[in-house]
């Protein structure tokens, strides 16, 4: 059954006593936290269950659309290329990396089998962190809302110049801010900073649209 559903809180937390929830639920709302788009898909297209980040793909961009229940692309090239990797995850066991839409728009996906007739369709990240894990890192190491701007602006890609030139600040300044970033971190280079952002644990916001 496609699930296009909001989330409902996971649970009252403040309750005396664990009540007792179906395992198949709790797996659905564990994929919710997950910080890119996952979907169950069946060999003939027929989409089982999507993740919140899958839900949101599919109103943001990458011509991924769910058409009367079936998994398709508005991307001509690419349905060919969806409709064989799904069959070979599906049928064959195999793993498959597709391509989805073309240009500065396209992404990348794999299928992966899960059982005979069904797949997982994991779509790539599309930032180099969820926005509630880089915040949650931000107060664990103390970093003022200034470093935290700029580090994720770092996460994003942006060079020490662009992010003085967005920021209305001397480059020096960005440096400076930079330079405890890394002190508080811990870490030798703004190479090593951005591989640990970009390790951190998915966690996605509860305040969903």
């Amino acid at each position: 059954m496609l699930d296009m559903t909001t989330n409902t809180p996971a649970a009252s937390w403040g309750a005396t006593a664990p009540v007792a929830t179906p395992l198949g639920t709790l797996l659905a709302r564990a994929l919710d936290e997950v910080d890119f788009g996952i979907m169950l898909v069946a060999e003939d297209g027929e989409v089982l269950h999507l993740n919140h980040r899958a839900r949101h793909a599919l109103f943001e961009h990458h011509g991924l659309q769910v058409v009367g229940n079936r998994l398709c692309t508005s991307d001509p090239q690419s349905v060919a290329h969806l409709q064989h990797a799904l069959f070979d995850a599906t049928r064959r066991g195999l793993r498959r990396l597709v391509t989805l839409g073309h240009g500065d728009d396209r992404q990348l996906a794999a299928l992966v089998p899960v059982q005979v007739g069904v797949a997982a369709l994991l779509l790539s990240r599309t930032r180099v962190c969820e926005d509630l894990s880089l915040q949650c890192f931000a107060r664990t190491h103390e970093l003022t809302p200034a470093e935290t701007r700029v580090l994720a602006a770092l996460g994003r890609g942006a060079t020490p110049a662009d992010i003085a030139r967005e920021q209305g600040v001397k480059i020096s300044t960005v440096r400076t801010q930079i330079s405890a970033i890394r002190q508080k971190t811990n870490t030798s280079t703004i190479g090593a900073l951005v591989r640990l952002v970009a390790g951190l644990p998915p966690m996605v916001s509860a305040l969903r649209n």
